[in-house]
Order: C-alpha cells, then sequence, then structure tokens
C-alpha cells in the first residue's frame, strides 16, 4: 500500500490529522483537501513542510 498519514504541525508539535491519504489536492492558497482510501475527504490548511514517502509521513505547517 502506497498511503500515508498526514500531520499538522503547530508551535513545533505534530498532531495526526488523517490516516490512510491516498491523495492531496491543492484547493487554493495554502489550502489541501486529503482524500482517503474510503473516499473520505478533509479540506486542511498549511504548507507542505515535509513529505517522507519511504515512511508514509506528510508534515503540513499550520500557516
Amino acid at each position: 500500500m502506497c498511503e500515508s498519514n498526514v500531520y499538522l504541525k503547530e508551535n513545533g508539535t505534530e498532531k495526526l490529522i488523517m490516516e490512510n491519504v491516498a491523495a492531496i489536492t491543492p484547493a487554493g492558497e495554502n489550502q489541501f483537501i486529503l482524500k482517503g482510501l474510503l473516499g473520505e475527504q478533509q479540506q486542511v490548511s498549511g504548507i507542505i513542510e515535509n513529505i517522507n514517502l519511504m515512511g508514509h509521513k506528510i508534515i503540513l505547517k499550520a500557516v
């Protein structure tokens, strides 16, 4: 499987916001739509800080 977990980093702390994310789509300035395996969606504000494909971890920094 190629899904990743997405975390939002705020004040130096990473908070898990969605597991098993299969796709991330830009939705405007500093906005992303996260799409899960089962069709669930979540919109989040932030900028990409780090993408670790081998570790299945994506970190967005709060803006």
